[in-house]
Order: C-alpha cells, then sequence, then structure tokens
C-alpha cells in the first residue's frame, strides 16, 4: 500500500481494539470467533458486551490479548453508583481493560463538576486492578472547544485515554479530532480513535495524527489477510 510502511502496520495491528462483536446482535460464537483472529494477529483487545465477558477471558487466557468490556454504554447516562457496579463487576469476572461512556448530557448542560465526580469514581474502582481506563467522550455531539475542554477534564479526571467515539452515537473519529485532543491532554495521556475507522489506512492516518489505540472490526482482518500479514 503506497505511502504506508510495514513498521506503521505492525505498530497499528498491535493497537487494535477488535470491536467486531460490539454490536447489539453479536453472539458466544462471534466472541469466540473475533478472539481467535485476535491471537492469531496479536491485536490489543477483543471488545463485548459484559455478558460475553467469560468468553472473552476463556478464549484469551494466556495471550496476551486484553479482555475489555464497555461501561455507560452508550450515552453515559447511568447514574456513578451504576456505573461503578458495572466496571467493579467486569473486573472481578475478569475483565483487564474498559472503556467508559461520560455523562453526555451533564457535559452539554455545563455540568463539568458532575461529569469530572463520575469519571473519578469509576476510575477509583479500576486502580486497584491495574487496568488501562479509557473514557469516551462522544466527539460527534461536541464542537472543537467542547472537544478541547472535555479532554482537558478527563485527563485532570485521572482516565489513562480519551477515546473519539461510541460508535453507536453521531458522527466518526476524526484527523482532526484527533490533533485536538493530543494538543489539549500533551504526549503522556493515550488516545483511542474509535467510530467509523473502517480500514487500515483509516488507522495508520489516526495513529500518524496522534492515537494510541484504534477500534476496528472485520474489514481489517480481512485485509490483513489479503496482504498475507503474519504476526
Amino acid at each position: 500500500m503506497y505511502g504506508i510502511t510495514n513498521d506503521e502496520i505492525a505498530k497499528l495491528v498491535s493497537a487494535v481494539d477488535y470491536s467486531e462483536v460490539l454490536t447489539i446482535t453479536a453472539g458466544a460464537a462471534e466472541a469466540r470467533a473475533a478472539c481467535a483472529d485476535a491471537k492469531r494477529f496479536g491485536f490489543r483487545a477483543v471488545v463485548a458486551f459484559p455478558q460475553y465477558l467469560g468468553v472473552l477471558v476463556d478464549e484469551l487466557r494466556g495471550s496476551g490479548v486484553r479482555a475489555q468490556i464497555p461501561v455507560g454504554f452508550p450515552c453515559g447516562g447511568q447514574t456513578t453508583l451504576v456505573k461503578c457496579a458495572e466496571a467493579e463487576e467486569g473486573l472481578q469476572r475478569g475483565a483487564t481493560d474498559l472503556d467508559m461512556v461520560m455523562n453526555l448530557s451533564a457535559f452539554k448542560a455545563g455540568d463539568y463538576q458532575r461529569v469530572a465526580e463520575d469519571i473519578a469514581a469509576v476510575r477509583k474502582v479500576a486502580r486497584p486492578y491495574g487496568v488501562p481506563f479509557k473514557v469516551i467522550i462522544e466527539i460527534g455531539i461536541l464542537t472543537d472547544a467542547e472537544i478541547v475542554t472535555v479532554a482537558k477534564l478527563v485527563k485532570d479526571s485521572g482516565a489513562d485515554f480519551v477515546k473519539t467515539c461510541t460508535g453507536f452515537g453521531p458522527g466518526r473519529a476524526t484527523v482532526r479530532a484527533i490533533g485536538l485532543i493530543r494538543e489539549a491532554v500533551g504526549e503522556g495521556m493515550g488516545i483511542k480513535a474509535s467510530g467509523g475507522v473502517a480500514s487500515l489506512e483509516d488507522g495508520i492516518a489516526f495513529m500518524r495524527a496522534g492515537a494510541t489505540v484504534v477500534a476496528l472490526r472485520h474489514m481489517l482482518v480481512e485485509q490483513l489477510d489479503a496482504i498475507g500479514w503474519k504476526r
């Protein structure tokens, strides 16, 4: 592929959160298949709703691939107590990565303290488990100025990553948004590009812009097979 190096492909593959089964219809068989693909290529994580966390934990054990679940999907409007309970249960059952949706409506209403306290509370639950903790800001509902504001808020609240989108809301990840987030949080914080990332080329473009993790689905597996990519 023109302009893309093997080193960039390798870096992307190891940074992929494989979200093929993060859908409203995927079942256990699809979760097992996603785990097989992730182990074959050495993806960073497989993502599924908590009902299939047991499948992920069993299938990924010893592989180095993380078992990731969402918290507060899709709008972050659950109470903090519910989000903490969701995170705690998942972590006790073996989740090794969490992606939490911030309280989107509270942010849009200007209640930044509520948003920050919500994030910090779930972060406190996750901290003893030593797992990466990402906060989804849903850039499709935000202005550029709001993206900068909330990225700084997420960083100050103790999260490890800012994540662009759930994939269930409006909008999609953009190179511009990744750049805004990177400028806001500095070089030490993780950024996950998620939402509408359709290809290997998309993923590499986002990593060039500053993303450190990228959510991708089966199109990536098809592309890697087409070029004969080996782990």
